[in-house]
This record gives structure tokens, sequence and C-alpha cells, in this order.
């Protein structure tokens, strides 16, 4: 049974993208569903069973282009099982919260819904590197289409703002892809992109340094990550409640997968050198991402910027090197993507019950008192209030980060990785600002209007299993951490700085699949 877990989570969405299209309309809403929620079964079995080391989930591997070291191969590890847990999650959930929104009653929407669902299922999963970057760029088609046919008045614009960026990050993406393969080769007489053997390579400081900047660049964009995030607004502003609430819960993540999956790993002597550059880049994405939260009046670009402040969090977690911060900049991959794209499906809802006026929306605590508690919850995750996965997840980054800067600054080294950490602490009070506004805005304010729709039971069934992963990460995180303890240690051990072992905070961790 468990062999056929992995193909079942690849398959359903791929199936079901090329059979609802040709289903009635009723019948083609149900069976999305049906199958989105079949994916999520298999997926929390996957994830449940999961014990850090892979064992228990056969991988795939089947021969494709076996001469050019192209197989189709497929497993869980610890980079990827919170993302497979995210993807399975926040689909079903997107779609039972739009299920009478207009774009709900196209066949065509659910058809891309599942054609997403199957490429970045493939993207996250892909263990051979060229079937990495074929999802890659998958993930842009239903993507794009779907800003294209269901997005605002400027969705052109947005759409072909969004590809241009998207496909100038991966052409330098695709010449590393192929420069791996080709060192590969002179290395050991044959063609291989399995991630396994590419991490064995021994590239030059020049290889590596380009290497490193072209999948950096690639996942910047995609992340987004200042001052690579010019496409964010508009295409943010323009999508669907749904392409949007997608986009920043799971596309963005995809950028930070790839520097933890492959730019690190690939890269294990240029990413140090580089770690004070990203740095500098995560702290400026999550000043300027607040500050510009802070200035606006339309309620979906504040959730937008907050977006590109709390990736900046995640890219400072990563190249801070520490255990805690790793494991801070994984949950945060995984409290943001539940907790921004909550955040949009409320004003998708909100849109739905008021039109294009919910933007002036106010006093829903008492209009709607039950959607009103439920935005608050989703408000307090992302401005880390303690007990929810939002403080869990910047906790440990802020303390990953001092913990380098302040060892840097007793080795004089430089103060910059402690002013980073102070910067990027201050930027949390920023957050709540921001994020308490956006409350006041929406929740408070004097009493009076029609009343609106509270939130139905349908729509209260479907976010429960959000607000349940912000609550198990807020109180209870320790289970979660032990799947990604082999996968934490082993990015922590690409740390070249001046930080003791006794001054990490560190967890008992196993070796991971290369023995280091």
């Amino acid at each position: 049974m468990r062999e056929a877990l992995l193909p079942l989570i690849l398959l359903l969405p791929l199936a079901g993208a090329l059979l609802v299209p040709l289903a009635g309309v009723r019948v083609a809403r149900v069976l999305a569903l049906a199958l989105m929620l079949a994916v999520l079964v298999l997926a929390s079995v996957v994830f449940a069973g999961f014990d850090g080391a892979g064992a228990g989930v056969p991988a795939i591997n089947l021969r494709f282009m076996h001469a050019l070291g192209v197989g189709l191969h497929f497993g869980v590890d610890g980079f990827n099982v919170y993302l497979l847990l995210l993807t399975a999650l926040l689909f079903p959930v997107v779609l039972a919260c739009m299920w009478r929104s207009v774009e709900a009653q196209r066949r065509l929407y659910l058809g891309l819904m599942l054609a997403l669902q199957a490429c970045l299922l493939g993207t996250f999963l892909a263990q051979n590197l060229v079937v990495f970057f074929v999802f890659w760029e998958a993930v842009l088609i239903p993507m794009l289409l779907l800003i294209l046919v269901f997005g605002g008045p400027q969705r052109r614009r947005a759409a072909i703002t969004f590809f241009l960026y998207t496909m100038a990050g991966s052409v330098l993406l695709l010449a590393a892809v192929i420069l791996l393969g080709v060192e590969h080769f002179n290395a050991f007489g044959y063609w291989s992109f399995d991630y396994e053997a590419l991490y064995g390579l021994h590239l030059s400081p020049a290889k590596q340094a380009f290497v490193f900047g072209a999948i950096v660049l690639a996942c910047a964009i995609k992340s987004p990550l200042f001052p690579f995030h010019a496409w964010l607004p508009l295409t943010y502003g323009q999508a669907s409640t749904s392409g949007t609430a997608l986009m920043a819960g799971l596309l963005s993540k995809m950028g930070a997968f790839g520097l933890i999956k492959l730019a690190l790993p690939l890269c294990p002597d240029v990413a140090p050198v580089a770690a004070p550059t990203m740095v500098l880049l995560a702290v400026a994405s999550i000043l300027y991402g607040a500050v510009l939260a802070l200035r606006q009046q339309d309620l979906k670009l504040l959730i937008a910027y907050s977006s590109l402040s709390h990736m900046g969090f995640i890219v400072l977690g990563v190249f801070s090197f520490q255990h805690s911060a790793l494991h801070g900049a994984m949950f945060q991959m995984l409290s943001h993507g539940v907790a921004v794209a909550g955040l949009f499906l409320l004003l998708g809802l909100l849109e739905q019950r008021a039109g294009a006026g919910y933007q002036h929306l106010s006093a829903l605590a008492s209009r709607a008192p039950r959607l009103a508690v439920l935005t608050m919850l989703f408000v307090l995750t992302s401005l880390a209030l303690p007990l929810t996965s939002g403080f869990t997840a910047e906790f440990l980054i802020l303390l990953g980060a001092f913990t380098e800067g302040l060892a840097a600054w007793q080795a004089n080294a430089g103060g910059l990785r402690l002013a980073a950490a102070l910067l990027a602490a201050a930027a949390v009070v920023l957050g709540a600002g921001y994020m308490l506004r956006f409350a006041r805005m929406l929740v408070f304010g004097p009493p009076g209007g029609a009343r609106l729709p509270d939130l139905s039971a349908r729509e209260a069934v479907a976010f429960a299993p959000l607000l349940l992963l912000i609550l198990w990460i807020g109180v209870w995180p320790a289970p979660m951490m032990t799947k990604v303890q082999n996968a934490v240690s082993h990015l922590a051990s690409f740390s070249v700085g001046p930080v003791p072992a006794q001054a990490a905070p560190q967890m008992a961790v196993g070796k991971d699949s290369h023995g280091r």
C-alpha cells in the first residue's frame, strides 16, 4: 500500500486536470474537491509516517531518458515534507472557500487548479534536477491562465509581468542545470541529474559562484525578495482571490525551497561567503515590505506587502546557518503559507458578500462576528503572537540570527550579522503595526451598515485545518521538528562562521543521507 502513496499523490491531480473539464459543471466541481481531499488524505498519511530519514515512504525512480541521466525520480525528505503537507492542504481549502464564486462554476478554473497542484507537487517532490526544472517552469502555465482568465481589469499586464520576471530568472537556472550535468559527466563519465549524485560534485569556486547566483536569482524572483519583487503588487492585486492565495501561500515557497534544496547543498563553499549579502537582502525585504504595508489603504496590497516582509524572515533564517534559525525558516514556510492564504481567502469571502465595496467595509465585529473572530486569529498569527505558528517561526529565526551575530561580534568578525538581527527584530514591531491597522480598518470602527452573512458551516470547516495547524505549531512544535532534523543538520553544516558548537542551540540529530 505504501508503494502506491507517492504515485497516487502525483497522478490524482494530473488525472483530474484532464478529466474534470470533460464533466458537467456540478459534477466537475464535486470531482475536483474529491480529488483534492484524496490527495490531502494521502499526503497526511505520508507526513504522519515520515520519520525524518525517509524510511517507510518508498520513492519513485523510473527510467525515462537513462542515457542522459534523466529519470522520473520523486521522494519525500526533510526538505519537502512540510511543503507536501501545505500543498495538499491549501487547494481543497481554497476551493471550499470559493465554492459559490463565479470562477468555481467554470470547468476551466477547476482543471487549472488541479494542474497547478500537480505541478507544485512535482516541483517539491522531484529528486532529479531536470525533472525539478520542468515542473518549476510548468507551474507558470496554469498560474498564468488563472490570472489571464479570472483576474482583474489589468490582468493581461499582470500576467505578462509575472511571466517575464519568472522566465528571466529561469534562463540562468537552466544554464546552471546544464553545467551541473556536464560537470558530473566530466567527473564520472556518465550523465546524472539526481540530487544525490550532484551533491557529491566538487565544483571550482567560479563554477559554484555561477550556479549559486543563477539559483538565487530564480528563487529571489519567485519568492519574491527585494529588489526582485516588482511583479508582486500588480500580480497579487489583479489575480483572483484564489489565485492570490495560492501564489502567496505556495508559489512563493518555491523560491525558499530552491534555496535550501539547491543553493546550499550544491554550493557549500560559496553559500557561506555570500551569506552576509543574502542576510542584507533579507533584512531589506523585511523592512521594505513592512514600511509599504504600513502605508497601504488597499487591503489586498497590504497583505501582499506583508508577504514580502515575511519571506525575508525565511531567507534570514536560512543564511544564519543555525539549527534554531533553520527550523524557524522551515516553520515560517508552513506558517506563512497558511496565514497569508487564510487572509486572502477571508478577503475573497468579503468580496463575495459585498462586491467591490469590500475594501471599505468596517465594524465586522458587529456585522459578522464569526468572520471577525476568524480574521483576528489569522492577524494574530501574522504578527507572531505567542502560541501561534508565527511566533514559533519568528522566534526561532531571530534566536538563530542573534546567536550567529553575537558569535561573530565576540570573534571580532564584525557586527553586520548582529545589526541585521536587531533590525529584523525591530521589524516585528512594524509587523504588529500594519497587521493591527488592518484589523482596525476591517474588524472595528463605528457600527453601521447592513448586516453581512456570517461565516457559514462550510466555510468554517474549510478554515478549521488551517487554524489547527497554526495552533499545533504554536503550542507543540516538537513532533514536527523531528521530521526535518536531519535536513536542518545538513544545512547547518555549511556554516564556516566563528560560532562554537556550544553557542548554537542544537538538538540530537542523526546523520543525513550522505553520512555528513
